[in-house]
């Protein structure tokens, strides 16, 4: 029943490079600086008035709706950029691959990617946000809570960083696709 789903996460990430490429990824170095910079914004939220809070979840999920529903449409039009010939010569296998790893497949892991890190930053958020909350049942735990909150942030927050920080790559990608659209246009002679 899953077994195509599971296929193309495998496809798109083959595409996208795999965890190598992920580790490589200047973006995510990007992102890693900034979580250390904004250490104060996710390390533990600060109460502003009795029952309220000023927490790192309520930056993302005010933010990354917004930012997907602009990336959705930003890789509808994508996918319709170019002439056929052109968009033809991007997806044009290239030799030795398993997969077609080509850079019409590659542009849209990229923004296959983009769109993934910023659902998991955005569900992240919402289950930080509605586990704040005290129970008596939780007593046992309180030594650990400051703890256990603060990896919550460090990861919630990191992803939502690294959602924005991933812009730049989707971005760059997109134009290197307009360099070689406008080469592919140039006379050929």
């Amino acid at each position: 029943m899953y077994d195509t789903t599971f296929e193309i996460i495998r496809t798109y990430w083959a595409a996208y490079g795999g965890i190598r490429a992920l580790l490589k990824s200047f973006y995510l170095l990007m992102a890693a600086i900034l979580l250390a910079l904004t250490f104060r914004i996710w390390v533990t939220p600060i109460q502003v008035a009795p029952g309220q809070w000023n927490a790192w979840w309520d930056q993302s999920i005010s933010i990354l709706p917004n930012l997907l529903g602009f990336t959705l449409g930003g890789f509808a039009i994508f996918i319709g950029f170019g002439d056929e010939k052109f968009r033809m010569l991007l997806a044009e296998p290239q030799p030795g691959d398993e997969i077609a790893q080509n850079d019409y497949v590659q542009l849209c892991a990229t923004f296959v990617h983009f769109i993934i890190v910023q659902v998991v930053a955005l569900l992240a958020a919402i289950l930080c946000k509605s586990w704040w909350f005290y129970a008596d049942w939780m007593e046992p735990l309180r030594p650990a809570l400051p703890w256990l909150n603060a990896l919550g942030g460090l990861l919630g927050y990191g992803l939502f960083l690294y959602a924005l920080t991933s812009v730049l790559a989707a971005t760059m990608h997109v134009f290197r696709m307009a360099t070689l659209y406008a080469e592919f246009q140039q006379p050929k002679g």
